[in-house]
C-alpha cells in the first residue's frame, strides 16, 4: 500500500495545519492543547490530558479515491466504558458543496501503528475534482506522529488553519469527549461541525475546575464565544464555594473582554432518580452556579448566558454509566449548545 501512497505528515507542513489549536507558534510540530509553558502554572493532571488531541483536526482536499492514515499514540487504546473507536480512532467528513459534512466509514486496526483506510471516495482513474475532508482526532489519546496517505498520482493540499475566533469550551470529561463512540461524536466536535466554525476544546477528565490559572489561558485566546460546562468536576464543594468559582472565573474573564460567555449547568446523573444523594449533588451544584448568574446579571454584567439542566434534556439512555454521555447524549448536549450559540452569536 505505501508504495502507491504520497505520505504527508500534517505536523510538518511549515504552516499551521492543525484546525482547532491555540498557541500555534508554541506548539508547532504537536497534536497538544496547551503551550508548553503551561506545565509550570497548571497542575500535573491537567498538564498531562492537555497533550490529548481532543478537537483538533486535519483538512485537506484531494481527489483521490482512497485517504489513508496512520499514527502512533502514547497512551492505551480504550477505556472499560469507551471504545478504542473514541479513545484512540480518527474520524473523516467529505464537506459538502451544500455546507454538511459527511461521515465516511474507515477500516481500522489498532496495533502499535494505528490505521484507519477509506476507500471509494471518487473515480480510480483520478477524473473527479478535488473534494475537501476533515480529519477528528483522537479524544482521549496524544499523537506522537500522523501521516496522511492518498494516491502518489492525485492531488493534495494540507488547508491552513482556520483564522474566525473560535468558541472556546472549558470543561470536564464530558467536553474532552467521554464517552462517545468515535470522535465525531463528541458534543464539543459536533458543535463545531454543526456552527461550521472553528472550537477549541479545553475539556480535561476530572479536571475542569474553574481554576484561575486556566482562566488566564482562555484569555489569551481571541474567542467568539466562552463556554464554560466545569459543574461535573467540583463535587466536592459547597454551594457557596461553586457560586464564588463562578463568580471569580466570569469577573476574571470580564476584566479583559466582554466576548460573550455561556454557563452551563451539570446535565445531571442517570441514577439520579434512583439514588437522592446523586440527586443532591447536582442540584447543589446547579444552585450554586445559579447564584452567581443571578448576582452577576443583577449587576449588569454584559453578554452573559446561562443554559440548565432542564433546557439540555438528558433523557434515561443519554449516560454510558452514571455521568458520562453516550452518543445520543452528546448530541442532545451539542443542540442544546447550538440553540445557545446561534442566538448569542446570530448565526
Amino acid at each position: 500500500m505505501s508504495a502507491e501512497n504520497r505520505w504527508v505528515n500534517p505536523a510538518q507542513a511549515g504552516f499551521p495545519a492543525v484546525q482547532n489549536q491555540q498557541w500555534t507558534s508554541e506548539l508547532a510540530g504537536t497534536y497538544h492543547r496547551l503551550p508548553p509553558r503551561a506545565e509550570q502554572k497548571v497542575r500535573k493532571p491537567l498538564w498531562d490530558l492537555s497533550r490529548n488531541s481532543a478537537g483538533l483536526a486535519i483538512r485537506f482536499k484531494t481527489n483521490s479515491p482512497t485517504v489513508n492514515v496512520r499514527y502512533v499514540v502514547e497512551g492505551p487504546h480504550a477505556m472499560p466504558h469507551m471504545p478504542a473507536t473514541g479513545v484512540t480512532g480518527v474520524d473523516m467528513y467529505k464537506v459538502g458543496k451544500d455546507g454538511t459534512n459527511k461521515f465516511c466509514f474507515g477500516g481500522y486496526s489498532f496495533g502499535d501503528t494505528v490505521r484507519f483506510n477509506y476507500g471509494n471516495l471518487a473515480p480510480a482513474d483520478l477524473t473527479g475534482p478535488e473534494t475537501e475532508y476533515i480529519l477528528d482526532l483522537p479524544l482521549y489519546n496524544t499523537v506522537k506522529w500522523l501521516e496522511i496517505g492518498t494516491n502518489d498520482k492525485s492531488t493534495f493540499t494540507l488547508v491552513p488553519r482556520r483564522e474566525e475566533k473560535p468558541v472556546v469550551v472549558y470543561g470536564t470529561s464530558i467536553a474532552q469527549g467521554a464517552c462517545s463512540s468515535r470522535p465525531g461524536m463528541a458534543w464539543a466536535n459536533i458543535v463545531g461541525r454543526t456552527l461550521d466554525m472553528p472550537l477549541v476544546n479545553l475539556g480535561f477528565s476530572g479536571n475542569g475546575r474553574l481554576e484561575p490559572e486556566m482562566i488566564d489561558f482562555l484569555n489569551e485566546i481571541d474567542a467568539s464565544l466562552y463556554i464554560l460546562d466545569c459543574m461535573p468536576n467540583l463535587t466536592n464543594k459547597t454551594q457557596d464555594e461553586v457560586t464564588q468559582l463562578v463568580l471569580d472565573a466570569v469577573n476574571k474573564i470580564r476584566a479583559k473582554s466582554d466576548t460573550p460567555i455561556l454557563l452551563v449547568e451539570h446535565a445531571g446523573y442517570s441514577n439520579a432518580p434512583s439514588n437522592p444523594s446523586q440527586l443532591e449533588l447536582y442540584t447543589r451544584l446547579n444552585k450554586g452556579q445559579r447564584v452567581a448568574y443571578d448576582q452577576l446579571a443583577a449587576k449588569g454584567t454584559p453578554n452573559l448566558y446561562y443554559l440548565t439542566h432542564d433546557e439540555i434534556g438528558y433523557n434515561p439512555d443519554s449516560w454510558v454509566d452514571y455521568v458520562h454521555p453516550s452518543d445520543l447524549g452528546a448530541q442532545t448536549q451539542a443542540a442544546a449548545v447550538v440553540r445557545m450559540a446561534r442566538k448569542i452569536l446570530n448565526r
